[in-house]
């Protein structure tokens, strides 16, 4: 939290993110769908806002790291927005195809070619946000 405040102090904008990461896992979303992990899930989040909303310098929550995409987050991007809908959301593990992020935000993204990557195929940013209907930053 010491840090939070001096982000505060100082003008420095940060992207509060969840403790979720479950990159290590086969295969990487196996635990963002299971539900009986959404209990776990739930928790990091709902300590993160509660301990952090005050702070001014947090602008963007974020609902972790590597941790594939399933119906877990999509939940909590529900939760999130419903508890907190001052702050957009963002989370990277589920690309553009996902209603559980307000923020297009690839990890290692190019801007031009795609990242042939047979498991995880990474867009382009200038194929995502090409999409039909595609709004989002």
């Amino acid at each position: 939290p010491r840090w939070y405040t001096l982000c505060d102090r100082y003008g420095l904008y940060v992207v509060d993110e969840a403790n979720i990461e479950t990159h290590g896992m086969v295969p990487m979303n196996r635990l963002s769908d299971d539900p009986t992990w959404l209990p776990a899930m739930s928790q990091r989040v709902t300590r993160m806002v509660q301990r952090d909303r005050n702070h001014p310098s947090i602008i963007i929550w974020s609902l972790g790291n590597e941790s594939g995409h399933g119906v877990n987050h999509d939940a909590l991007y529900r939760w999130l927005k419903s508890d907190d809908p001052s702050r957009p959301v963002q989370y990277e593990g589920g690309g553009a195809d996902t209603a559980a992020t307000d923020i297009i935000c690839p990890m290692y993204a190019r801007v031009d070619q795609d990242q042939p990557f047979p498991a995880v195929p990474k867009w382009s940013i200038k194929k995502w946000l090409s999409l039909p209907g595609e709004q989002r930053p």
